[in-house]
């Protein structure tokens, strides 16, 4: 068998490399990065318990109520009652919170497109086969 830890070190890296440099390309907010995560899952995910919201961004639930606290507060997500458990509140993107959240996806694609474009047609359709690929590691 070949010897892939070179290749899983190397991806490893670039992936980490990029996301750090996405996660730079945002417009001018007073968003926390993590609250910009969390605000990303509800917008993905729908409503969701704040319990549900800890589970995914992987915190204690208190350190999530601050998070959505401070969403709240920027207008970004409200507070429902559970229909189908009163005893739980419901975390839910508000429509400024969709907006910023397309904002700064926009920012990013943006971004990215530019450096894509240094790119010969040839790499970017390697690159291309290699996003195929990533994501079927990514779902197993």
């Amino acid at each position: 068998m070949p010897d892939i830890a070179p290749l899983a070190n190397e991806l490893r890296l670039s992936i980490h490399r990029l996301t750090r440099r996405l996660r730079q390309q945002h417009p001018e907010q007073e968003i926390t990065l993590t609250q910009l995560s969390a605000l990303a899952i509800v917008w993905r995910e729908g409503p969701m318990t704040a319990g549900d919201l800890a589970a995914r961004e992987q915190v204690r639930p208190p350190s999530i109520t601050r998070v959505v606290d401070g969403l709240q507060a920027l207008g970004l997500v409200q507070r429902k009652e559970n229909p189908a458990d009163g005893r739980q509140v419901m975390v839910e993107i508000t429509p400024e919170g969709a907006a910023k959240m397309e904002e700064n996806v926009r920012a990013r694609e943006a971004w990215l497109a530019q450096q894509l474009l240094t790119l010969s047609a040839e790499d970017r359709e390697i690159l291309g086969r290699a996003a195929v690929l990533m994501d079927q590691l990514a779902a197993r």
